[in-house]
């Protein structure tokens, strides 16, 4: 109401206003309108506070709404517990009274056969305790070192009292530091030893300093970051290496050393291993030189056998045929055939540097001559070469003796070469057919003649001559025989016509093959040792329709 009344007098002083101002009235003065100006201020603020006062009356209703919600769901909250814990009370009461009703009846029962149960109970602790007994009486301890089972003893500690002995006797014996750790090298174990054999300390130091699998610390021989030898000090390992650098190195006043070393970079380090590892000075050394191999070619000469190679090579048989698949005992050996086989290498490279005075030969040319006293074809030796001398001073890079590199400092000639001269036949070759007339086939003496020889007939005449000597045809013909024949080696056999045949056995060389038309004095083979013989010589036989003849009666 008095908004309204405030409101209504405002209004009616703006109408006079206005009126005066209409009927030239003398307007207000400056305080009369502030007075106005601030009645209008009144009025906003009371509006303001009116405004205020009924937002302030709409969040109360709101916030008492929300309290009274609130406080329902933490009464139904409060009421769910509340009904939780009756039902685990009514739980706890309901097995409470079961487990009383149930303890009581066992109680019943106890006192009912207390009797029995006391005397059931004392046989039962009387049986546990003697079982115990039993047990400790028969338990003893198994040892092992490093895994390994050595025996039983009573007490844990009849080995260990024993094991700074045996790790001193150990180390003065292999001349290397030995340790046997019990809390890491030796384990327990409990066992029933009723049946076994007990060790008392004595049988334990033994077993123990008999046994090469103990952990040892030596000395590693280390060649480019691989181990080759183990031994057990510092000085032996040094000695080793000075053994092996003494297999390549010549004392001789010929010969001055400029640097003797190894190829690979050498470390000797402390190692850790086993007793039965470490190599003595000698067997370190022999390791070292011959402990590789390398896959080589082995070339079959004159006189080889299967079993003779073997013996050569230092293999069995089997490991022969192992690495030539095919081989056999019965494989027929031919000078020039190859094997393949392995070769015993060193595992470290002695490397020397050497200026060395020595012989070195010269070897000789070879002159070719011709002549019309010898057939087209032929090729003989007129003068056999020789090889010159000559002193030469050179600086020589080696590698396990071997040489790799070479310079010459200084070179003299002591003795010059003598060329070989070969003459070469350029006459017409005769028929190669034959003419029944026969010439020796190797320009020498006959040694042994046709007949009886050592309770057996021998069919032929043996001609010695140092091997590679020449063998020509006995008279012309064609070759229906060449290669290896059992006892007579390397032979040829010639079919001449009209029934004749020769055979010429033990060759070192074959010069012509089966189908090959030669003439009289033509060279087919050269002087051997091959088959059965007891020495270089040609075998020479001549048979008419297949039956031996002696053949002195038709050279």
């Amino acid at each position: 109401m008095a908004k309204f009344i405030f409101g209504k007098k405002i209004k009616d002083q703006d109408n006079a206003e206005t009126q005066a101002v209409a009927e030239n009235v003398t307007p207000k003065t400056s305080k009369e309108k502030r007075a106005e100006v601030f009645e209008k201020l009144v009025a906003i603020s009371a509006a303001g506070v009116d405004a205020i006062d009924e937002t302030a009356d709409e969040v109360g209703d709101i916030c008492k709404a929300g309290a009274e919600f609130t406080f329902d769901i933490g009464a139904g909250i409060i009421k769910f517990f509340d009904i939780i814990a009756d039902i685990i009370h009514w739980f706890v009461i309901k097995v409470a009274v079961i487990g009383g009703r149930r303890w009581h009846k066992f109680l019943l029962k106890i006192n009912e056969y207390k009797g029995i149960l006391i005397k059931d109970g004392l046989i039962i602790v009387a049986a546990c305790l003697c079982l115990a007994g039993i047990f400790a009486w028969g338990t003893d301890y198994e040892y092992s070192y490093n895994g390994r089972v050595l025996g039983y003893v009573e007490e844990q500690s009849d080995v260990v009292d024993v094991l700074d002995i045996v790790s001193e006797e150990l180390s003065l014996q292999y001349n290397s530091n030995i340790v046997i750790d019990p809390e890491t090298d030796i384990e327990f174990r409990p066992v029933v030893s009723y049946g076994k054999e007990l060790d008392d300390s004595d049988t334990v130091l033994r077993r123990f300093t008999y046994m090469t699998e103990i952990n040892a610390q030596g000395y590693a021989i280390i060649a480019d970051g691989e181990v080759v030898a183990i031994v057990e000090t510092e000085e032996i390992a040094n000695d080793v290496l000075d053994a092996i650098k003494a297999l390549y190195v010549v004392d001789s006043s010929s010969v001055k050393y400029e640097y003797i070393g190894f190829a690979e970079e050498i470390k000797i380090e402390p190692y850790g291993t086993s007793l039965n590892n470490i190599l003595s000075l000698s067997g370190a050394v022999n390791k070292i030189k011959d402990g590789g191999q390398k896959a080589s070619v082995y070339t079959v000469v004159n006189g080889d056998t299967l079993f003779g190679i073997c013996q050569k090579l230092g293999l069995s048989m089997s490991e022969l045929k192992a690495m030539n698949p095919g081989l056999s005992t019965n494989t027929v050996l031919h000078a020039g055939d190859k094997f393949n086989t392995t070769q015993a290498i060193p595992l470290i490279t002695v490397e020397t540097i050497e200026v060395s005075t020595f012989a070195e030969s010269i070897p000789y040319s070879t002159e070719y001559k011709s002549s019309s006293k010898y057939y087209r074809g032929d090729q003989v030796v007129s003068r056999n070469g020789k090889a010159g001398k000559a002193s030469v001073t050179a600086r020589l890079t080696k590698q396990n003796g071997v040489t790799i590199e070479r310079e010459d400092l200084s070179r003299e000639v002591i003795i010059q070469p003598v060329n070989k001269i070969i003459i070469k036949g350029t006459a017409a070759e005769p028929p190669k057919k034959g003419t029944g007339q026969f010439i020796r086939p190797v320009n020498v003496g006959v040694y042994y003649g046709y007949g009886w020889r050592w309770g057996r007939m021998h069919y032929g005449l043996d001609y010695a001559a140092p091997t590679g000597t020449r063998i020509v045809a006995s008279d012309g013909g064609t070759v229906i025989q060449s290669g290896w024949n059992g006892n007579f080696g390397y032979s040829i056999t010639i079919n001449h016509g009209n029934g004749f045949t020769t055979l010429y056995a033990h060759c070192s060389k074959l010069y012509v093959s089966v189908g090959t038309k030669v003439y009289k004095g033509q060279a087919i083979a050269a002087v051997g040792n091959t088959g059965r013989s007891t020495g270089p010589h040609c075998h020479f036989e001549i048979k008419i329709n297949g039956k031996n003849v002696n053949p002195s009666y038709y050279l």
